[in-house]
């Protein structure tokens, strides 16, 4: 580990009352994982199986936890730096381009930063969210220069200052544009440095009054934010009203990721909450990738993907695992 980064788990380790509130809220502890507060202690503690969720650090009274936990994870794991981000700027390489998408026009509207998840396993969300902006007279394109928002465990090998290089260089190619992000996760860690780019929820919220006018769809739906976007759940609500589906009154919680018997255990919570619905609407790419994984599972849609609907576009579906049963009809 740097120093820099040495130094900066040690003062916030030293601020660590002993409340252990984090280990209440932590859902990987809960099931056999990481316990935040051992690793705030100087110990192990699993640090390997963190989800990175940061429910921790939203219950902490004092210091931040999740920062101590992604950085202990990343000297336990000692991850690299991937080629991918070396050569492109994305931890992932790029997927292939999705075939058979109509053309949507570029427009000066407001950017896009997709993200790596996007650009690397689901490129068909970026069409969505061109077509769903595009659908409610919102011309866009893709931010210029746009890379990976520095989240990731194998990065944390930087130091505050080199992340924040990256996320300062998206800033400045934004030129004051509106910019929207498919990730929550991306504008969570991208506010911690001062660069404000909404989750395309948040955006998507001041223009209900438009969404309204589309020929919207009639179908039963049931809302999982993931893990960052839980606190814009109001405005994703919202949203999804305002396409004319029907929201379900499930609980709500986090996928796991990939750690092993912690997201087995909470995709199985995820799943049978949301038993019912037509489909589950999520905010993360990367969370979809697991409930869109999940054996007989419900169909899931990006926010971006149900407004498409809602214009009466589908094209997006069949890249998915489990597609929906029948495309919805239009709002009653």
């Amino acid at each position: 580990m740097n120093p820099g980064n040495e130094a900066k788990v040690s003062s916030l380790r030293e601020l660590c009352i002993g409340c252990k509130a984090c280990r209440k809220a932590c859902p990987s502890f809960a099931n056999g994982g990481c316990d935040p507060f051992s690793v705030m202690q100087g110990l192990e503690g699993k640090v390997e199986m963190c989800i990175g969720c940061g429910k921790c650090t939203e219950v902490c009274p004092v210091t931040n936890p999740k920062d101590v936990m992604m950085q202990m994870k990343a000297e336990a794991l000692g991850l690299p730096v991937p080629d991918a981000f070396v050569k492109c700027g994305h931890v992932l390489p790029y997927a292939p381009e999705p075939e058979g998408l109509p053309e949507v026009p570029e427009g000066d509207g407001c950017y896009v930063m997709p993200g790596c998840i996007v650009k690397g396993k689901v490129p068909y969300v970026e069409y969505a969210a061109f077509r769903a902006l595009e659908s409610i007279g919102i011309g866009s394109r893709e931010l210029p220069g746009s890379t990976c928002c520095t989240y990731p465990i194998p990065l944390r090998s930087y130091t505050d200052a080199d992340r924040d290089a990256f996320k300062f260089r998206m800033r400045g190619k934004a030129k004051g544009r509106d910019t929207v992000t498919l990730c929550s996760g991306c504008s969570d860690e991208l506010a911690r440095s001062g660069v404000f780019f909404p989750h395309i929820s948040d955006y998507l919220a001041h223009f209900t009054d438009r969404i309204r006018q589309l020929p919207g769809v009639d179908m039963r739906v049931a809302i999982e934010p993931g893990c960052s976007a839980e606190k814009s759940y109001r405005s994703i609500r919202e949203v999804v009203e305002a396409t004319g589906a029907t929201v379900m009154e499930n609980t709500r919680g986090c996928c796991g990721k990939k750690i092993p018997g912690v997201n087995e255990a909470l995709m199985r919570e995820r799943e049978e909450e949301c038993r019912g619905a037509d489909a589950i609407i999520l905010c993360c790419p990367n969370c979809m990738l697991f409930y869109d994984g999940y054996p007989d599972g419900i169909p899931v849609l990006h926010i971006s993907e149900l407004v498409c609907l809602a214009a009466g576009d589908s094209s997006t579906q069949r890249f998915h695992k489990i597609g929906l049963k029948a495309i919805p009809g239009r709002r009653k």
